[in-house]
């Protein structure tokens, strides 16, 4: 039996008197591609924002590797290895390329404030590393030959894999990847699940929300499926193509 790198137990949260997250069980396997679906507003990004620590659960109780997070922070999260990107990129404007997924590695960094500002040898050596490392994370996305150029200069397709790689950086054990393939056109959007795959035979289990079905079902082992905040149905790509709730859910039909 696969190990459940990630499992939730009756999460929920309510924002007011909304219910954007109705009590949902949730079981994630290590070493798979797994996706989260359903509708706008069906609670998918509210979802990945318990899991990593950006808001606190109103109910329930999620795990991670066996382990209860209950009120542990964002960074926590990220220092045990839960990481994510955001459907809009978030780059620092102000660096290169090279220098966005450096700043993947600095929390995992052994030298101190005092160190760096003195650029000791020991923080000369480690900064050394973490370029090194920063590269190969470059390479795997296919930005290598960009590294020195500005990240806000290359376009959205190439932004996107800019973000996964600085998420990489972190050496995360778990990846989240919120709407990874909007605005992407069809080739880059195959690079995408090329990369994808790469990233989970490398030993990173992959967890995404997305809304371009062609995109998951070609991609994804397992698939959840949400609409207005309950878990509706999950199983593989071929089974959830079947179900007939989630066909309701999307075209707005009735379920008899």
């Amino acid at each position: 039996m696969s190990e459940v790198i990630l499992e939730t137990r009756g999460l929920t949260k309510v924002f007011g008197g909304l219910v954007a997250l109705d009590k949902v069980d949730l079981s994630i396997e290590a070493g798979k591609i797994s996706a989260i679906i359903g509708p706008n507003g069906a609670g998918k990004t509210t979802l990945f924002n318990l899991i990593t620590g950006v808001y606190p659960a109103s109910e329930g109780e999620i795990y991670f590797r066996g382990t209860p997070l209950r009120n542990a922070p964002a960074h926590k999260r990220a220092e045990l290895g839960i990481v994510r990107t955001f459907q809009q990129v978030h780059l620092f404007g102000n660096m290169t390329v090279l220098e966005n997924v450096m700043t993947g590695q600095h929390p995992r960094s052994k030298y101190g404030f005092l160190e760096a500002a003195l650029r000791l040898p020991k923080a000369h050596r480690e900064e050394e590393a973490i370029s090194l490392k920063a590269m190969k994370y470059l390479n795997l996305v296919g930005l290598g030959m960009h590294a020195e150029q500005d990240a806000l200069s290359l376009p959205l397709g190439q932004q996107k894999l800019l973000a996964i790689a600085r998420a990489l950086a972190t050496e995360p054990q778990l990846l989240l990847l919120d709407e990874p393939g909007a605005g992407l056109n069809t080739l880059e959007k195959q690079e995408l699940s090329d990369l994808i795959r790469r990233i989970r035979e490398a030993g990173t289990t992959v967890l995404l929300v997305e809304h371009d079905m062609p995109l998951v079902m070609g991609l994804a082992e397992w698939v959840t499926v949400l609409d207005s905040g309950q878990k509706i149905a999950e199983g593989t790509a071929a089974q959830i193509q079947k179900d007939q709730r989630v066909i309701s859910a999307y075209l707005g039909e009735e379920v008899e």
